[in-house]
């Protein structure tokens, strides 16, 4: 008898008897829908929740919902997800509906909120999808259901959705009865939207190299954070996450923020030889070398700020190991603003590295730029024994002559010979040149000639907007004074036992693009060898 009754009251015998129903009259039209609420829906809500509760993987926190004529879909979703807060989005006309909703879910007033937008507005749903987002605390399971509602508000809910990367789903049919203007009952499923991203991840993948390659590393770096958590292949996404470190890499080495640099940098070396022996196709697996390679010039330079908090810069000035990756660093960054034809901060860049030079030359004789103290200096006694047995004042009023007549061949006229506490970049070389130092003989030519060129150097850069003038450098004048800096460089690094050429192509940034394993913009852009 039992089951007699339940195969009578069954979803299949309970739709036969809705459609057998007779329409012809208001009255029975009624009837019919009565029926429909009273009879059927919740067969078809338990119908729905058994069908479709095995694709529900998470805990719904909350759910927003646009609001149409048919509150049958959104009380269906509502009973499945049971999200812990709700927003309704209504119109004027659509919001006689939102109660019977509640009624049947048995909404708490504290559980759900409501908000009328324009039917044809999409910028009104924009805005109150983002409010509420930013209201909850920009959670990670939010849901949008765009179900209901006129196709305006349904297109801008899915577009809202689709823009803060949350999930999008509604509820659909492949049995729709027009005549009865429903769907079949049981014919109800629920069905995810993949968001665009993983559609078209290859289009954002390539924007994200592009500014990679652009330099603009934070860019890189900002759409990276998104691309490697939503793309769906897993070896893509860790593909991105190398690029993802690099960016990071080089974004704090573009800023001197060495610590942080060289913590990246460590991170992405032990993940690239971590996943090598299984994934040696993967993007950036051919650049380990000079990854690593990096990793041991940042090291010594992520020590820097220890040491100048400790007032050790004496110390750095005379190690090899820190002024060498800094003063390549300079010559870098100068490159990259170069490229970006920034030429005023390439100038002032390379305008450090010239300083640089002079103060590790200076240091060699125990003289700092920013506080010299001559009566501490060391010449080189190998070099002008005649010096050996002078006391310190006997030996700096040797130094103060020769630098006054080395001034008066620069300005071509006899001036003051005071040896300033904080010197300048020119008087620095030319107390270099007292010393009879090899930087200022270096290259063949004379000391006055090469300090007249480091005076109109100088006058180059003092003209820029960033020193003391009010134009800026042009393309011209930025590659004459660099000419001049990379030539002295070069001389510093053959003094040094430095091979210029080698440890500039180390400190040289690199790029996913330049791998042999990015397959370009036709094709995906990283390795999907699994």
């Amino acid at each position: 008898m039992n089951e007699k009754r339940t195969k009578e009251n069954s979803l299949d015998a309970m739709t036969e008897k809705w459609m057998q129903l007779e329409r012809k009259t208001l009255k029975q039209r009624e009837a019919a829908e009565l029926f429909y609420e009273k009879k059927l829906m919740k067969l078809i809500e338990e119908d729905f929740v058994t069908r479709n509760s095995c694709k529900v993987y998470e805990k719904v926190e909350y759910l927003i919902l646009s609001v149409g004529t048919s509150y049958e879909p959104l009380v269906l979703n509502i009973r499945l997800l049971r999200p812990e807060k709700l927003l309704f989005l209504c119109t004027r006309e659509t919001e006689k509906y939102l109660e019977k909703i509640v009624k049947y879910c048995e909404l708490e007033a504290g559980n759900y909120q409501k908000t009328i937008v324009s039917e044809t507005d999409p910028s009104d749903i924009y805005m109150e999808i983002k409010r509420a987002f930013l209201a909850w605390g920009q959670p990670q399971k939010l849901y949008i259901d765009f179900t209901g509602g006129t196709k305006a508000m349904s297109a801008a809910a899915a577009m809202a959705g689709a823009m803060i990367n949350v999930q999008l789903l509604y509820v659909g049919s492949n049995e729709y009865l027009p005549h009865f203007r429903k769907p079949r009952p049981g014919s109800e499923t629920l069905f995810f939207i993949t968001n665009p991203l993983e559609v078209f991840g290859d289009l954002e993948i390539e924007k994200a190299f592009t500014l990679f390659s652009k330099y603009n590393y934070s860019g890189a770096r900002e759409k990276l954070v998104e691309l490697k958590e939503s793309i769906p292949d897993p070896n893509i996404r860790q593909q991105l996450n190398f690029v993802y470190l690099l960016a990071n890499v080089y974004e704090m080495w573009d800023a001197l923020d060495f610590p942080k640099a060289y913590a990246y940098i460590t991170k992405l070396n032990k993940e690239l030889k971590r996943d090598r022996r299984m994934h040696g196709h993967f993007l950036m697996m051919d650049m380990v070398d000079i990854l690593e390679e990096q990793e041991r010039i940042l090291e010594p330079l992520s020590e820097l700020s220890a040491l100048i908090r400790d007032k050790k810069q004496m110390q750095i000035l005379t190690s090899a190991r820190h002024m060498i990756p800094l003063m390549f660093t300079m010559l870098q960054n100068a490159a990259i603003r170069e490229a970006q034809e920034k030429y005023d901060m390439a100038t002032l860049l390379l305008y450090r590295l010239l300083e640089m030079i002079e103060q590790r030359r200076l240091a060699k004789y125990h003289l700092f730029v920013s506080k010299m103290d001559y009566l501490q200096l060391r010449p080189d006694r190998e070099k002008h024994p005649e010096w050996s047995g002078l006391n310190s004042r006997e030996l700096l009023g040797i130094i103060k002559e020769r630098y006054g007549d080395i001034k008066a061949k620069v300005f071509g006229k006899n001036g003051s010979v005071y040896l300033a506490e904080q010197v300048s970049l020119l008087d620095g070389f030319m107390i270099l040149a007292a010393l009879d130092d090899d930087i200022s003989s270096a290259g063949g030519g004379s000391q006055t000639d090469k300090l007249k060129r480091i005076r109109a150097m100088v006058y180059l850069r003092n003209n820029s907007i960033f020193a003391h003038g009010l134009g800026p450098v042009g393309k011209e004048n930025f590659d004459r004074f660099k000419r001049f800096v990379e030539e002295l460089f070069q001389e510093f690094c053959v003094l040094e036992e430095i091979d210029y050429t080698g440890y500039k192509k180390k400190t040289a940034w690199i790029t996913p693009l330049q791998s042999v394993y990015y397959a370009g913009p036709e094709e995906q852009h990283v390795s999907t060898v699994h």
